[in-house]
């Protein structure tokens, strides 16, 4: 299939509205109300609007997600809407800036991994800034982008995965030869497990809406060493190596946890399938070039890989068939598929061809977004750096039920959801809770957002709790109040 876009136009027929007809089982006396008539004028507005969202959207509408995603060498997190295909805006993750004076890769200031909680609270990247010391584990609060804490790792920290239960976070240590092993509540790296040069990909436990993935193992490339090497996370113990014959990178569980599909290149140029059960190769699926990355369905039905010479294939899990094959542009590498199912996102390493120009030194980069079903391109995002990790989370995650608009934000005369908190607050809540939130009459709140869910906070400030009555504020305040405590950690 071409890798030229191809531009979709899309004609939606107005709706034209038919009265009801009611029959039957009507009573004496009772009158039957007249359908209200929607009128011509509201319809084609509402039908140019919905037109104008997938003109934005670049041809369809996404899912109502955001997609953060490492942004490489920019040392930068990219954020997307994925309903309007969007970048909105990118986090810098700092450090010192140290001269990249030798080839690696990961390099210095190279942001590869991007790892979420199931909860969507915590979000990890992994960053590395001299050569001489460890790279450093970075956490940050994804709805603030505030930087929580950061501790080391190893040398040349390339991807990461949480265990299932979110206790440990493991980092893959490219220049290290380890698996780190962090202890999430400790903060703190309690472990390295030797695993072999190029430690490159840890398989994730979650893929789409905070689901862990059933597996008592997560499965580890070793690119250097041609092998996948498994490691149980309830023991944090290496149990096996499985040899597959040439270099490797992406090794992912398929949704119901049941297979591996490695993606190995070299001579093999094969997806290699693990049991999970055993431990042992059961089969191959073989392609003309080397397999690089492989995402899956969110019923586990299809999945979906990018090789050398910028292939793009979906595949049937079951029976192995090709459905369809695509040509993407420079370097499609790491894949993703959105909640609902319905796009493939590939992150290229290069999308120069219709870009003719630089972002921070170096060639445009950027996301194609592709349609599963037909394996059309929809759209493309290019940005500064070179993309590695995704992790779609839902918006809901991002405010949900006690999301603002402009106009409530403002409806204080003030320009941020802090100003207005804090305004609110002075006038509202201060007598009770104190100046610096630390109680008095009432209990402190300079740590609720640890302890209550926005939800909780908000049902608390419209109806009360103990001493507090209930409507001591208007809804769009209780609604501010709410976002504002909420980051109170």
């Amino acid at each position: 299939m071409p890798n030229k876009l191809k531009l979709l136009t899309y004609s939606v027929p107005l709706a034209i509205a038919s009265l009801l007809l009611f029959s039957g089982c009507s009573q004496p006396g009772q009158t039957t109300e007249k359908p209200k008539e929607v009128s011509a004028e509201t319809k084609e507005t509402t039908t140019s609007a919905e037109d104008f969202e997938v003109k934005l959207a670049g041809g369809k509408l996404g899912s109502e997600s955001i997609a953060f995603v490492g942004g490489g060498s920019s040392n930068k997190l990219w954020v997307i809407d994925a309903k309007y295909h969007k970048l909105v805006t990118t986090i810098d993750a700092g450090g010192p800036k140290l001269e990249r004076t030798e080839q690696r890769y990961p390099n210095l200031h190279d942001t590869h991994a991007i790892t979420f909680t199931k909860d969507f609270k915590l979000m990890f990247t992994v960053d590395w800034f001299n050569y001489d010391d460890p790279s450093y584990v970075i956490a940050y609060d994804p709805t603030t982008f505030k930087e929580l804490w950061r501790v080391p790792a190893g040398k040349g920290g390339h991807h990461s995965a949480l265990s299932p239960d979110d206790k440990y976070l493991y980092v893959a240590n490219q220049y290290g030869d380890t698996v780190s092993v962090i202890d999430i509540e400790a903060k703190k790296k309690i472990k390295d497990l030797p695993t072999g040069k190029g430690t490159d990909y840890i398989s994730p436990s979650m893929y789409w809406d905070g689901k862990a993935i059933d597996s008592p193992y997560l499965f580890v490339s070793v690119d250097q060493e041609d092998k996948v090497t498994v490691i149980d996370w309830k023991k944090n113990e290496v149990v096996k190596d499985i040899p597959v014959g040439a270099s490797l990178h992406g090794v992912n569980l398929t949704p119901d946890g049941k297979q591996v599909w490695a993606a190995v290149r070299g001579d093999v140029k094969s997806i290699v399938i693990i049991d999970v059960e055993t431990l042992e190769i059961t089969d191959k699926i073989q392609f003309e070039e080397g397999p690089t990355h492989i995402s899956f369905s969110p019923d586990g039905k299809f999945g979906y890989l990018t090789t050398g010479k910028n292939q793009i294939y979906k595949v049937d899990t079951t029976t192995h068939e090709i459905i369809w094959n695509s040509t993407g542009t420079t370097i499609p590498a790491h894949t993703g598929i959105s909640p609902d199912g319905g796009e493939l996102w590939t992150l290229n390493h290069g999308m120069d061809q219709r870009y003719n120009y630089q972002l921070g030194g170096e060639v445009v980069s950027g996301v194609q977004v592709w349609d599963t079903e037909n394996g059309e391109l929809i759209t493309e995002i290019p940005a500064e750096g070179v993309p590695h990790e995704i992790q779609f989370i839902p918006y809901s995650a991002l405010g949900g039920g006690v999301a603002l608009t402009s106009e409530e934000v403002h409806s204080h005369g003030t320009h941020s959801i802090a100003e207005a908190g804090e305004k609110i607050y002075k006038e509202s809540c201060i007598t009770c809770h104190g100046s610096k939130l630390e109680g008095g009459s009432g209990p402190a709140l300079n740590t609720i957002g640890d302890q209550r869910s926005k939800e909780e906070i908000l049902d608390t400030i419209k109806n009360g709790k103990g001493m507090m009555p209930s409507g001591l504020v208007s809804e769009t305040d209780a609604k501010i109040l709410t976002n504002w405590l909420g980051e109170k950690k």
